[in-house]
């Protein structure tokens, strides 16, 4: 694994995975996904309406190239928060990727696949692992059904589900995780806590490239709120090993989300234990009635 000294002494090693987001647009309104509830003109318009961009092709591929020439192999995908399957030059994508010894992987709702049969076999013979959302699932039966119907579908695929329902987990197996800014709800199987000095190491492991060429901290960063640069304005390499980014990944390491907003809002649990010695303290999470404005209230617990 390649490593980099950084300003702030500490080495990283290059991205794991590359996520580079080929379009905005999303089919469906999932009460699970903060890009329902944008509306920052990242994903939503201030009116709720879907926002239309694509990445250019030759910024997708010059993307792909320079991760190539920094030597990563790994997992590349196009999507953030948004279908892939929606654009057009998906699989195109997928084998340019290919070429260049990466092995892309694709995270579908399945409902273009699902009218698409010719697409189906295309997506199994470029992507080296496929998963399926399943979403609409209101008991383990129906649930059961829907893997089973993929598995026909897309047989001889590497399949894999990402199974949250409608009902949550009472009445069918729902692993709805709750995300920084997206409402508490019921539904949600994981606890909605937060960890305000609960170290985290997932900046290391995905570059995130948005539609327009942001540069996200990590999954939770939906409208590239760390302000980390623009693959248009400065290379991925630059952008990785830049202070800016290596000072935010020392800070989560060391257990600092208190430092900032999105991450005192995070609900994803700890990595480690902070390195120095102190007990991770969680809180409840509560929302303000705008999900929008969240508010983190309520009583303070601590593990060690």
């Amino acid at each position: 694994m390649q490593l980099r000294r950084s300003a702030h002494n500490i080495d990283i090693p290059l991205f794991e995975r590359l996520q580079i987001e080929s379009q905005s647009n999303c089919n469906r309104s999932c009460w699970f996904c903060p890009r329902t509830y944008d509306r920052s003109g990242k994903y939503l318009d201030h009116g709720g309406d879907s926002v239309q961009n694509q990445m250019p092709t030759w910024k997708i591929l010059d993307l792909l190239d320079q991760a190539k020439v920094l030597g990563f192999r790994g997992r590349v995908g196009f999507h953030h928060y948004s279908e892939p399957l929606l654009d057009k030059r998906n699989i195109m994508l997928a084998r340019e990727a290919r070429k260049m010894g990466m092995q892309p992987y694709l995270h579908t709702n399945g409902d273009v696949l699902e009218h698409d049969s010719s697409l189906c076999e295309e997506v199994k013979t470029v992507y080296g692992l496929i998963v399926v959302g399943l979403y609409d699932h209101k008991t383990n039966e129906e649930l059961e059904k829907a893997k089973q119907y993929w598995q026909v579908r897309l047989r001889g695929a590497n399949l894999k589900f990402s199974a949250i329902g409608v009902l949550g987990k009472r009445s069918g197996y729902s692993m709805g995780i709750p995300k920084a800014l997206a409402p508490s709800d019921s539904r949600m199987a994981v606890p909605d806590l937060v960890y305000p000095n609960g170290p985290c190491h997932r900046p290391l492991i995905r570059m995130i490239i948005q539609h327009d060429g942001s540069m996200c901290n990590c999954c939770e960063d939906t409208s590239g709120a760390f302000r980390l640069g623009n693959v248009f304005q400065t290379s991925i390499k630059d952008l990785w090993f830049s202070e800016d980014h290596i000072g935010i990944v020392r800070d989560l390491l060391s257990g600092y989300r208190h430092r900032y907003q999105l991450c005192r809002l995070c609900p994803l649990s700890p990595t480690g234990l902070p390195p120095n010695g102190e007990k991770i303290e969680f809180y409840r999470r509560k929302r303000a009635a705008d999900p929008l404005s969240p508010e983190i209230v309520e009583q303070k617990n601590q593990f060690s």
